[in-house]
């Protein structure tokens, strides 16, 4: 595996048409219902896909003759700040730097102060919630263990961390039947590492922060999750079972809406057609179909990203690159290394930078500085 800017791009580039193509899968009900739950390992799939911007040993490369070979020539052109000289290219890559370190740090301060005040919150004793995790926790065969706060300054009930488990609830006055969904909801997100799922998340919008398909992945993410918990947390209810559900999220949502971040994910966080695609499912509850359409969803799933790691595009100049030569002599031709590229140079004479080692200088010998070529010579 060798990650190089053209698998990056590539990376980029195939990742982004899977997440457009996930997102018009769950606007659909009628598709989404025929993928099932597959559509989570699609979902998983395009996640993985971002985790690797590498190039595999059996990826297949494409020339590219015209775009990314002036894109290449772009990032390489030279740029100055008075006396400070560097690449287009490294200049991006500062900023790429910079940004995700500002986004890091913001994040890390929201947590900071979430769970300090969180501190001083006192525990929920409206009802016996301790009986409540019990009875959920025989149901499913667990034996987890959850601390129920409560917290004035939240709009909706959330769970909050990953290793130990905090439930979240707001000043609402809440039935007993309604504590029970809230609490079940909440520790079936816990359960299914969702809590997890959505820290993956974050830390892919804090590395490709200035990348809208990664922020509309999250939210994909978030969406297919509510949908999920739902699916089985109705299943097997009856309709008064589940009109009392519904009657609860919608108490939820008159109180507000609290914003889902890293660590946490709230009991109501959607609006507008998310929120009605959930309330659907719940109504219908369809959300557990599968079959041979479910089967065919995962096979495209996988075929899609398979198709993703083995193509790169690349760029090529063609036989000849401009003005210089055809194919450089190893004897009397040479790469140096310096600031993260490769100085070319045929026949002893510099013709050019180039950000990674292609046609036609592979076969070159490449020197770490000009201090190593000088030596042997």
């Amino acid at each position: 595996m060798a990650l190089r800017p053209t698998s990056l791009l590539s990376c980029l580039v195939s990742s982004a048409l899977l997440t457009i193509l996930a997102w018009a899968v769950i606007k659909n009900d009628s598709v989404l219902k025929a993928a099932g739950k597959y559509i989570c390992m699609f979902l998983a799939l395009i996640v993985a896909r971002i985790l690797l911007p590498v190039e595999f040993g059996f990826t297949v490369t494409f020339p590219s003759r015209y775009v990314l070979t002036g894109l290449r020539d772009l990032l390489l052109s030279a740029v100055g700040f008075g006396a400070f000289e560097a690449t287009v290219g490294q200049v991006l890559l500062f900023l790429w730097i910079a940004g995700a370190m500002c986004r890091f740090f913001i994040c890390a301060g929201r947590h900071i102060y979430f769970r300090h005040k969180m501190e001083k919150c006192p525990g929920y004793f409206k009802h016996d919630v301790k009986a409540v995790i019990d009875r959920i926790n025989r149901e499913y065969g667990k034996g987890g263990e959850f601390k129920v706060l409560l917290v004035p300054g939240i709009q909706t009930p959330t769970i909050f961390g990953v290793l130990n488990p905090l439930i979240l609830m707001p000043g609402v006055d809440y039935t007993e039947g309604e504590i029970y969904y809230i609490l079940k909801h909440e520790m079936l997100h816990y359960y299914h590492w969702d809590v997890l799922v959505g820290v993956i998340c974050e830390a892919l919008c804090i590395v490709y922060w200035w990348n809208p398909a990664v922020f509309l992945l999250e939210r994909l993410i978030a969406r297919v999750q509510e949908l999920r918990v739902d699916g089985m947390l109705v299943s097997g209810f009856s309709e008064e079972e589940k009109t009392g559900y519904l009657e609860c999220i919608a108490k939820s949502m008159r109180a507000g809406k609290q914003e889902r971040t890293s660590l946490m994910i709230t009991f109501v966080s959607q609006r507008g057609e998310a929120m009605r695609q959930r309330l659907r499912f719940i109504c219908e509850g369809c959300w557990t179909r599968t079959g041979w359409k479910g089967i065919l969803a995962a096979v495209m799933a996988c075929l899609l990203f398979a198709a993703s790691v083995s193509v790169i595009v690349e760029p090529d100049y063609g036989e000849d690159l401009p003005g210089t030569f055809g194919h450089p002599d190893p004897k009397t031709s040479y790469l140096i290394e310096k600031d993260g590229c490769y100085e070319a140079y045929v026949d002893g004479e510099f013709v050019g930078e180039v950000l990674e080692i292609t046609v036609p200088f592979t076969e070159l010998k490449v020197y770490k500085n000009e201090e190593e070529l000088t030596n042997e010579e």
